[in-house]
């Protein structure tokens, strides 16, 4: 531990010379100073040298500021700075208050010089250990950011490609939400009704080497800044396919770049619904999104899959959860926009009005549960649709998907 700086606080010069000689020796470099005030002063021009002070060694009893408090300024400054205190003997409630304020260690007067030195090498290895340790973090930190980078200049590469198809809208919004069933690993069927040409509804699915991943997202608004983040929503889920993210990743990594380059805050709820039609395991995560809804073949009474995460493109902080299961064949998976579920008419008797909600898409889903899924689809699509009045108030997006 040679070379280590410690300032010497101690009132009476005799002490004070007497310390500073035995520190020397010992291999230390030693600052001097008669008080408090003058030790504070000291360990402050000190601070930002080549020779910053690495320990104070301070009697508690001294003329103007005492060492109990100048302990407490240091702690009120934010000086890093472990503390050895000189004790009068047997004053046992003040070593408490000291353990209780973070000194690292005390001698009780008189003490032996032997005694006073053993004490610092174990303070100075904690310290050096705790250096490394947040060293190796802040290590790990920059590792992490690193590979997050990478992942986001790639996702963002991707988006780049995607961008000019911001100046034809509205096609591009059409282009983005039709999908070709007879293309898939399972059976797909879906029913959209935008509220305008510009709609915040999506939904996408892309084959994997084991099955498929399957997207459902509903941006607010229906102008050119929902038409932006859905391409930029499209881009990415494209761009997972290649990485094969799982839900969780895949929505912080999303989230991230909604606030980075969104045109303005916009509010995005989704589910991402993975199926490996190899293990018939299916995982699910979803964004302030609506639950999948599960029928099984064996049992078809709807029944949700529910799992926690929150909206994206709002704020920074945000936490999801992948909920796994299992699957047969036959099985059935519905997802939607809360387009359905909301829909609401005003009853003509009693003024009042009437909201579908989940209850009620459930019931629907158990009176078609026989027909074809095609067939399920349109049926719902089409009760829906009466339920409306013919008059929307939201976006409406039904996906079917069916286990072959």
């Amino acid at each position: 531990m040679a070379g280590k700086h410690i300032l010497v606080a101690e009132d009476e010069e005799y002490v004070r010379l007497s310390l500073s000689i035995i520190l020397r020796k010992a291999g230390y470099e030693v600052t001097t100073a008669e008080n408090g005030q003058d030790a504070l002063e000291k360990i402050t021009a000190l601070k930002d040298t080549d020779r910053p002070v690495d320990l104070l060694l301070t009697d508690i009893r001294m003329p103007g500021i005492s060492g109990m408090e100048l302990i407490s300024e240091l702690k009120k400054q934010e000086f890093d700075l472990p503390v050895f205190v000189i004790t009068g003997y047997g004053d046992k409630e003040l070593v408490v208050e000291l353990m209780r304020r973070g000194c690292a260690d005390y001698i009780d007067k008189p003490f032996d010089t032997q005694d006073l030195l053993s004490r610092f090498p174990p303070i100075f290895e904690k310290l050096e250990k705790e250096k490394a340790a947040r060293e190796r973090q802040g290590a790990q930190l920059a590792h992490e950011k690193a590979e997050l980078d990478s992942q986001i200049k790639s996702y963002t590469h991707n988006l780049e490609q995607l961008r000019g198809q911001i100046d034809s809208a509205v096609g591009a919004y059409q282009d983005l939400i039709q999908i070709r069933e007879d293309s898939c690993k399972v059976n797909i069927a879906y029913r959209h009704q935008p509220l305008s040409e510009l709609g915040g509804d999506f939904f996408d699915i892309r084959s994997t080497s084991a099955g498929c991943d399957i997207l459902l997202a509903d941006v607010a608004g229906h102008d050119m800044g929902a038409s932006f983040h859905t391409i930029l929503i499209k881009a990415f889920f494209d761009e997972n396919c290649r990485t094969e993210n799982n839900g969780e990743s895949f929505f912080r990594l999303l989230n991230r770049q909604l606030l980075e380059n969104g045109k303005n805050e916009r509010m995005v709820t989704a589910i991402f619904l993975r199926l490996n039609l190899k293990t018939m395991k299916g995982e699910v995560a979803t964004a302030g999104h609506q639950p999948l809804i599960k029928v099984l073949k064996k049992l078809p009474v709807p029944s949700p899959i529910m799992t926690k995460g929150d909206v994206l493109g709002i704020h920074d902080h945000v936490s999801f959860e992948n909920r796994a299961f299992s699957f047969s064949s036959g099985d059935r998976f519905f997802l939607h926009t809360d387009g359905l579920t909301n829909a609401h008419r005003v009853d003509s008797h009693t003024g009042k009005r009437k909201r579908l909600g989940a209850h009620g898409l459930d019931n629907l889903i158990r009176e078609q549960r026989d027909l074809s899924l095609e067939k399920l689809i349109e049926h719902i699509g089409d009760g829906i649709t009466e339920f409306y009045g013919y008059k929307f108030n939201d976006d409406m997006l039904f996906v079917g998907v069916e286990i072959p």
